[in-house]
């Protein structure tokens, strides 16, 4: 009877894993790893700042799919007392990948095609590295309990609002000297302003390549973003700011290069060197051995 039922919580276990891995990757065969919605949450329901008005509400917000729910990225935030409270731009959970993942920034590695002689982002082993940015209303209209269902009215419908007469732009605020963001058929979309369109907000769709030249030193890099809502007249306001970052390996100078060559070449000098003498050894005993005998 114990095995029966240690059976089927395993199983009941392997099905709800099995469910959340599906809904963790919703998109994500596409490369589409994020969301663009706006808040309809009003009211802060809990916490320090629990009753005050939200100040995401009609807020362009970045959502990470993470499952059966979003996490929303750099969106607006309170600091100081409640019944003092300052409005900021941001908050702690604006970067990507997120600081509480405690993953490394994202590799970018080898290109080719129209990225040939870069480093360029690529989808990966994390959660992350799905850099494709989708509406949210991408995910409506599914069937009732399915993955893009249950992801699009996660937290009470939240996010799930229609963009109607939204035009999306996707501001560049800053970035690390050298690295570019491009699209398969674009390789800057930033070298003649900063602010790129993204479109009609029901709809469009966008997958971005960041990139540095192969040749690009090793360090953090990083680019930092908003969203704005470029159509005049509507109701819904632009977004916090967000950070990506990437790393870059150092490459070897030349010089580092010619150490490495000659640290391997004394290495296998010496090895011969103790061989041979270890063989001139045992001829010279040889002699005296047959002297004895």
């Amino acid at each position: 009877m114990r095995s029966n039922v240690l059976y089927a919580g395993l199983a009941g276990w392997a099905i709800m894993m099995a469910s959340f891995n599906i809904s963790a990757s919703s998109r994500h065969d596409e490369g589409i790893g994020f969301y663009i919605g706006y808040d309809g949450l009003a009211t802060i329901a809990s916490g320090t700042y629990a009753g005050l008005p939200n100040p995401n509400v009609d807020r362009l917000t970045l959502l990470l799919d993470h499952g059966e729910h979003f996490h929303g990225i750099g969106a607006y935030s309170y600091s100081g007392t409640a019944s003092a409270p300052n409005v900021l731009p941001t908050n702690a959970n604006n970067r990507i990948p997120e600081i509480s993942s405690l993953e490394n920034p994202l590799p970018l590695e080898l290109g080719s095609g129209l990225y040939d002689g870069t480093l360029r982002s690529a989808v990966g082993s994390s959660e992350y590295s799905h850099l494709g940015i989708a509406s949210i209303q991408s995910l409506a209209g599914h069937a009732s309990g399915s993955m893009e269902d249950i992801l699009f009215q996660s937290s009470n419908n939240r996010w799930s609002g229609s963009l109607n007469n939204v035009e999306l732009g996707l501001r560049l605020v800053e970035s690390t000297q050298g690295l570019h963001v491009g699209t398969a058929t674009t390789k800057d979309i930033y070298s003649t302003g900063d602010v790129f369109n993204l479109g009609i907000s029901n709809n469009f769709e966008f997958k971005p390549i960041y990139w540095v030249d192969a040749s690009a030193p090793g360090g953090i890099y990083s680019a930092t973003f908003e969203l704005l809502n470029t159509e005049t007249g509507s109701s819904i306001k632009d977004s916090g700011t967000f950070h990506l970052n990437f790393a870059v390996s150092p490459i070897p100078e030349p010089s580092t290069y010619a150490m490495l060559l000659a640290g391997l070449f004394f290495v296998a000098w010496a090895a011969r060197r103790h061989a041979r003498q270890e063989r001139e050894s045992l001829i010279s005993s040889v002699p005296n051995q047959m002297t004895r005998l």
